[in-house]
C-alpha cells in the first residue's frame, strides 16, 4: 500500500497517463497540430528511450503525488477521484504552467494541446486511484 492506494492502482494509473500520452501526441490527435506548435518538423523530436524513461518516471512521481493527495482528503469512488484531479490538474499543474507560458513566449495552441494531455492524464489517474 502507497498513502492507503494500493500500489497496483498507482502503476496501473502511471500506465494509463503514459499511454494518454502516446496517443494524445500520435498522428491520430495531436501530432501534426503539436509540431506546427513547436514549429519542428518530426525528425527534430526526441523520442530517445531515455526520454520515454524520463517521462514515465515523472509521471509515476506525480501519480504518487495524487494518491497521497486523494488519501488525505478520504476520496472514494472514481467519479470523485476524476473530480480532485480535475481540481489539481486545472488549478496546479495548468496554472503553474501558464505562468511560466506567458514569460516564455506563449504559443496559445501548443499549451492547449500539452495542458490537455496533463488534464486528461490527471483525471484519469484520480479516477483510478479512488476505484
Amino acid at each position: 500500500m502507497v498513502f492507503d492506494t494500493d500500489i497496483w492502482k498507482v502503476v496501473l494509473a502511471a500506465v494509463v497517463y503514459f499511454a494518454v500520452g502516446w496517443l494524445w501526441y500520435s498522428p491520430v490527435l495531436f501530432a501534426k497540430p503539436w509540431m506546427r506548435a513547436l514549429g519542428k518538423h518530426p525528425t527534430e523530436v526526441s523520442m530517445e528511450v531515455s526520454s520515454m524513461v524520463t517521462t514515465f518516471v515523472a509521471i509515476l512521481v506525480l501519480v504518487l503525488a495524487e494518491a497521497y493527495v486523494l488519501s488525505l482528503a478520504v476520496v472514494v469512488g472514481s467519479l470523485n477521484g476524476a473530480y480532485l484531479g480535475a481540481i489539481l490538474a486545472l488549478g496546479f499543474v495548468t496554472m503553474t504552467a501558464l505562468i511560466n507560458s506567458v514569460f516564455q513566449g506563449h504559443n496559445r495552441n501548443l499549451f492547449l494541446i500539452d495542458q490537455g494531455y496533463h488534464v486528461v492524464g490527471i483525471i484519469l489517474a484520480g479516477a483510478i486511484l479512488a476505484m
